[in-house]
C-alpha cells in the first residue's frame, strides 16, 4: 500500500503466512486517525452509551460483546496491533465483519493516543543518554511487549530525530512474553526494517524472544546482569502495570533493579483508579468482561515504596490511561 508516492508502508508476514502492515506512528495515515478532540468528545458520551447498552435486551448484549473482540477476559496482543493501526492503514487487510465494525470504533482511538506518546516520551529519555554515552549499546526489556510496537517506534522516534545516535552499537529488543505469536512478528518486522533502503538499513539491531510469565521473573534479573554495561529501558505497555497483581508488579521492579545499569528507566501505561476513572470506560470494560485493574497514580506510588523505583513523570489520557517512568532512587 501507499498512502502517497513518497511514503510507502512495509509490511511483514507472520508465521502463517498472513501479510500485516508494520504500524509506524509516524506514517500520515496512523496520524490521520487520531482526532484528540473525536475522542474526548467520545469518552464524554461513554458513560450514556453504557447505560444505554445495559438496558438493551440480552441477545442484543451479547452480541455487542462479541463484536468487541475481547480474548479470554483481554484484548489479544494481535488484535491491539489491528486497532493500533487504525481503519486506514487496515484498509487493505481480510478483516471479518467484528474486526471491521471495532477498529473504525473512536474509542480504540486511545490505543493510538497511548502507543504515540509513550514512545515520545521513551525517545526522549533515550536520547539524552545515547548523546551523553556514545560508547554504550541499548538493550530495551519488553514486559508482555507482543509486536513490541512502543520499542520499535521508539528507535523509528530516534532514528528521524538524529540517526547517528543508533550508529555503531548494539541495540536489542528482548520480549518477554508468554504468548509467541505477536513476539515472532517483532523480529519479522526488524528483519524488514533493516533490509536495504528501508528505516533501520545499516543498524545492529537484535529481537530476542524470551518465554516470559510475569510472576515468576527470575529471566529478568540474569538478563540485566549481562547487560548491566548497556543503556537499558524496561517497558511494558498495555501489560504488566494494567493487568498484572501488586506482588507481581514489585517482583518485577525489584529484579530488574537489582542489576541494572544506574541510570536505567522503567516506562509503562496504567489505568486511573476507580474513583477517578472515566466512568464510560469503567463501564465498558466491566460489561465485556475486561479483567483490567484500576491502579492509578496513587497505586503505582503505594507499589513504588516497597522498590528502590522513584516516579520521575507521568502524563493523563483523558481520564483512561496513565503514562509514566521510573528511576533509580
Amino acid at each position: 500500500m501507499n498512502a502517497n508516492q513518497d511514503q510507502p508502508i512495509p509490511y511483514a508476514v507472520f508465521e502463517n503466512g498472513i501479510q500485516f502492515l508494520i504500524v509506524d506512528i509516524t506514517h500520515p495515515l496512523f496520524n490521520a486517525s487520531i482526532d484528540e478532540q473525536a475522542y474526548h468528545l467520545s469518552c464524554l458520551k461513554s458513560v450514556r452509551s453504557i447505560e444505554s447498552l445495559k438496558k438493551m435486551p440480552g441477545f442484543i448484549r451479547n452480541i455487542f460483546v462479541k463484536m468487541s473482540n475481547v480474548d479470554n477476559s483481554y484484548l489479544s496482543g494481535m488484535r491491539t496491533l489491528l486497532f493500533k493501526l487504525g481503519p486506514d492503514l487496515s484498509r487493505g487487510i481480510k478483516l471479518g465483519f467484528r474486526d471491521k465494525w471495532a477498529v473504525k470504533q473512536t474509542s480504540f482511538m486511545g490505543l493510538r493516543i497511548r502507543l504515540r506518546d509513550l514512545c515520545r516520551r521513551q525517545s526522549e529519555l533515550l536520547q539524552t543518554q545515547l548523546k551523553q554515552f556514545p560508547e554504550r549499546n541499548l538493550c530495551f526489556f519488553n514486559i508482555a511487549g507482543g509486536a513490541a510496537t512502543d520499542s520499535i517506534n521508539t528507535l523509528i522516534l530516534i532514528q528521524e530525530s538524529d540517526p547517528e545516535l543508533l550508529k555503531g552499537r548494539k541495540i536489542e529488543i528482548n520480549i518477554l512474553d508468554i504468548d509467541t505469536f505477536g513476539p515472532n512478528f517483532a523480529k519479522r518486522c526488524i528483519d524488514v526494517l533493516m533490509q536495504p533502503g528501508e528505516r533501520f538499513y545499516g543498524l545492529d539491531i537484535a529481537v530476542n524472544i524470551i518465554h516470559y510469565d510475569w510472576s515468576q521473573s527470575e529471566a529478568i534479573l540474569k538478563m540485566s546482569l549481562e547487560r548491566s554495561g548497556w543503556i537499558q529501558l524496561c517497558s511494558s505497555e498495555g501489560g504488566l502495570f494494567e493487568y498484572g497483581s501488586d506482588s507481581d508488579i514489585i517482583e518485577n521492579l525489584n529484579y530488574f533493579f537489582t542489576n541494572s545499569s544506574e541510570d536505567a528507566r522503567v516506562t509503562g501505561s496504567l489505568i486511573f483508579d476507580r474513583s477517578h476513572v472515566n466512568p464510560g470506560y469503567l463501564g465498558f470494560t466491566e460489561f465485556i468482561g475486561v479483567q483490567i485493574r484500576y491502579l492509578g497514580l496513587e497505586g503505582l506510588q503505594r507499589i513504588l515504596t516497597q522498590t528502590s523505583w522513584v516516579l520521575e513523570e507521568s502524563h493523563e489520557i483523558d481520564t483512561i490511561y496513565i503514562l509514566f517512568s521510573l528511576k533509580k532512587a
